[in-house]
């Protein structure tokens, strides 16, 4: 009988304590967000910045940037960012099941090696990592299950960053929060965010300028063939300038990108954030997947959001 009392008191005891310590994961994640009690009290006690987009939290190191570009199906993607590397992290909709993170491998290797890339799979520390050598570049793709869900990080650098890029890019991933939601979504579907009013305007108003662009090159174009036609009687062609298409039929640089799936955005028009703060600014170049981050870090500036979106940012 005392026996059994001295139990209960020391359940009861245990119980107390459990509800007084704080909900912070021991293993390394990314976590369900649900496991975290107060996050942002967690991106503080790391010394990060974070920016809450509903599907996903991500967390941004001291010292790195927060991005966001558009990818190839025109949905804003966000990438944390270096002097060393570029990291870009997703979630997807997942079955109860685990495996789903080694079929997305197998499906990235099997691209990857069509477009030329030497491509290999090695062991990390959440298991598969997927690692791809380009001209120039390294691109590195780490991912595991979580309850109904994939989490995956993409990390561009150049070869001679790579491995210090694989670390930041670690870095990123484990403190990653993934909320799933209860609602049937197809599986290996692309999780939808919830982006920030003031990220969302910055992001339409570089999109209008980007068309606005288009739409005078294109007339270009237009002229310069109509020109053409005097001179050889040959009749224009029509043609259209897209993000990342050179006029007259020849790629840029996003052409050289991996195929959708494996690529970063095309280019497009991007706002960055700086760490901790997380507030948008405009940026003046979109990353490519063959591209590697610049060596050198690009200036900050100054003042809000909304003072830092210049009219020539795209």
């Amino acid at each position: 009988m005392f026996g059994r009392k001295k139990r209960s008191s020391e359940a009861r005891d245990a119980a107390v304590a459990a509800e007084a310590t704080p909900e912070v994961p021991q293993a390394d994640g990314p976590h369900d967000r649900s496991e975290i009690s107060d996050v942002p009290g967690y991106y503080t006690d790391l010394g990060f910045g974070h920016i809450d987009l509903g599907a996903m939290v991500i967390g941004v190191p001291k010292g790195r940037d927060l991005n966001v570009a558009m990818d190839p199906n025109g949905q804003p993607e966000f990438h944390v960012v270096s002097t060393v590397s570029r990291v870009i992290p997703r979630v997807f909709a997942a079955p109860k099941s685990a495996g789903q993170w080694r079929t997305m491998v197998a499906d990235m290797r099997e691209q990857l090696e069509k477009q030329g890339g030497d491509v290999s799979v090695v062991d990390g520390p959440w298991g598969r990592e997927l690692v791809a050598e380009m001209p120039g570049a390294v691109f590195r793709a780490i991912g595991v299950d979580g309850h109904r869900w994939t989490a995956e990080v993409r990390i561009m650098a150049v070869p001679d960053n790579a491995e210090q890029a694989a670390e930041e890019g670690r870095d990123v991933f484990r403190h990653l929060l993934v909320n799933r939601g209860t609602a049937p979504m197809p599986v290996r579907e692309q999780l939808a965010l919830t982006i920030p009013e003031e990220i969302q305007t910055a992001i339409t108003k570089a999109q209008s300028q980007l068309a606005a662009q288009q739409q005078a090159q294109a007339y270009q174009q237009q002229m310069a063939a109509g020109q053409q036609q005097g001179v050889t009687g040959v009749p224009p062609q029509t043609v259209q300038s897209r993000p990342g298409q050179v006029p007259g039929g020849g790629q840029g640089p996003a052409a050289q990108t991996p195929p959708q799936g494996t690529q970063a955005p095309q280019q497009s028009p991007q706002a960055s954030t700086q760490a901790p703060q997380a507030a948008p600014q405009a940026s003046q170049t979109a990353p490519q997947a063959a591209q590697a981050p610049d060596r050198s870090p690009a200036p900050r500036r100054d003042g809000s959001a909304m003072d830092r979106l210049r009219d020539d940012d795209i």
